[in-house]
C-alpha cells in the first residue's frame, strides 16, 4: 500500500535539481576561468619564444656557407638544405626571461586577473630553435567551501623557430 500511494511532495526533487544546476554553473564557471588563464598564459609564453627568437647570430650567419654557387644548385633543386636561420642564445634568454617579467608585472589589461606567482620553468635554445616552459597558479572563479580547493597550476610550453622563404626573391619581389 506505502509503494503505491501516490502523495508526496514534489520540493524535494525540485530543491535537488536547483542544487544540481548550482554545482554545474559553478564547476563550469571554474573550468572555463581556468581555461581562459591558461589560453593567457599560452599566449604570453607564446610571444615570449617570439621575442626571444628574434635576436640574430650574425656570426653563424654570415659565415658565408651559401654563395652564389649553391644559389644556382638551390634553385635547380641540388644544393643543400637550408639548416635555418642561427639565434644568438645567450640574448634569446635573456629576451624570454625579460618579456615574462615584464609581462607578469604588467597592468591588470595584460593577464588574467585570476593568474598569480608566473614563473619560467625552462628556457632551451639549440642555436635554431627556443623552447619556453612556463607555470603559474590561477585563482578559482568560485571556491566551494567542503571541497576547499583555491587555486590551480597552469603550465604551457612553447617552441618556434625562424624560417626563411622559399623561393626566388630579386630586389624583394618573388620571382619564383
Amino acid at each position: 500500500k506505502f509503494i503505491k500511494d501516490e502523495k508526496g511532495s514534489i520540493s524535494i526533487i525540485t530543491g535537488g535539481l536547483f542544487l544540481l544546476t548550482i554545482a554545474l554553473a559553478i564547476t563550469l564557471s571554474n573550468v572555463a576561468s581556468i581555461a581562459m588563464a591558461k589560453r593567457s598564459l599560452t599566449q604570453a609564453t607564446e610571444a615570449a619564444a617570439q621575442r626571444g627568437v628574434r635576436n640574430l647570430d650574425k656570426t653563424s650567419y654570415y659565415k658565408g656557407k651559401f654563395n652564389e654557387i649553391t644559389v644556382v644548385e638551390n634553385l635547380l633543386g641540388y644544393g643543400p638544405s637550408d639548416p635555418g636561420i642561427p639565434i644568438d642564445c645567450q640574448l634569446a634568454e635573456g629576451d624570454v626571461a625579460s618579456a615574462m617579467k615584464d609581462w607578469s608585472r604588467g597592468d591588470i589589461t595584460l593577464k588574467r586577473f585570476e593568474i598569480t606567482s608566473v614563473k619560467v620553468d625552462e628556457i632551451h635554445c639549440d642555436g635554431y630553435q627556443v623552447s619556453v616552459t612556463t607555470h603559474a597558479e590561477t585563482k578559482l572563479a568560485f571556491v566551494l567551501p567542503f571541497i576547499n580547493i583555491q587555486t590551480v597550476n597552469i603550465s604551457s610550453s612553447v617552441s618556434t623557430e625562424n624560417k626563411r622563404s622559399q623561393g626566388f626573391y630579386l630586389f624583394g619581389v618573388r620571382i619564383a
